[in-house]
């Protein structure tokens, strides 16, 4: 038996708003338009760059068309790019808790919606890329959380198999994570770090944490056998 456990990475192991709030704004910027607060952005995550943009653009009253998103979306992920993720960082105790799963036999990866390249990037930036099998973003594959196939993609890349009894464990602050795992048949831990324990109750997941001190232990309840 082996054990997949999968991460998705903004609002799940990082804080990464302020290396998009300012490369977003910028965007806003070159288009004339008033800048976003950092609250505005949150509530426009999880569902990758280009649905970023189109919420950004709308907020400020902007309806472009698809074309031109895409190439708005270009841009604002070149800016993006541009930051290097300086202000990115990794929440408390995640680091320490990823380690302590890998010297448990967990194989680690990540599963996101952001594109792989900024994934990649942050990750080493952070130190902790060594400890992913799988870095699958939002254009690894030709489907995106809450569709299971993105996570079935990299379980399938990991060497999963529910047939011998191995055990898959998906966690994120979004319902688009708890959604995709559902669909793909895995356990689902929801973390509330950018999002407040009552909304994270919400989202169906087998467990909620609020810190990740006690993840390790949320996952020991979740997988324990039952009866």
């Amino acid at each position: 038996m082996a054990k997949f456990i999968m991460f998705d990475l903004d609002g799940t192991l990082i804080d990464g708003v302020d290396d998009l709030l300012f490369a977003m704004n910028g965007l806003l910027g070159a288009h004339g338009l008033d800048p976003l607060s950092r609250h505005d952005l949150e509530a426009m995550l999880g569902d990758g760059t280009w649905m970023l943009t189109k919420r950004a653009f709308a907020a400020r009253g902007k309806t472009p068309d698809d074309a031109t998103l895409d190439d708005l979306n270009i841009d604002f992920n070149a800016r993006y790019v541009a930051t290097d993720y300086a202000h990115t960082r990794l929440y408390d105790n995640a680091e320490a808790t990823l380690r302590a799963l890998a010297k448990d036999g967990w194989t680690i990866a990540l599963a996101s919606n952001k594109p792989t390249a900024p994934c990649e990037r942050i990750l080493h930036n952070l130190g902790i890329s060594d400890l992913f099998a799988v870095i699958a973003g939002g254009d690894a594959t030709t489907v995106k959380k809450p569709d299971g196939g993105h996570l079935r993609f990299v379980l399938d890349k990991l060497g999963y198999d529910a047939g011998k009894g191995d055990i898959a464990v998906m966690v994120g602050d979004h319902a688009n994570d708890i959604n995709a795992a559902r669909d793909a048949n895995t356990y689902a831990i929801a973390v509330a770090l950018e999002i407040s324990p009552d909304r994270a109750n919400t989202l169906n997941a087998d467990a909620v944490v609020t810190d990740y001190c006690d993840l390790i232990r949320a996952i020991d309840t979740v997988i324990a056998p039952k009866g």
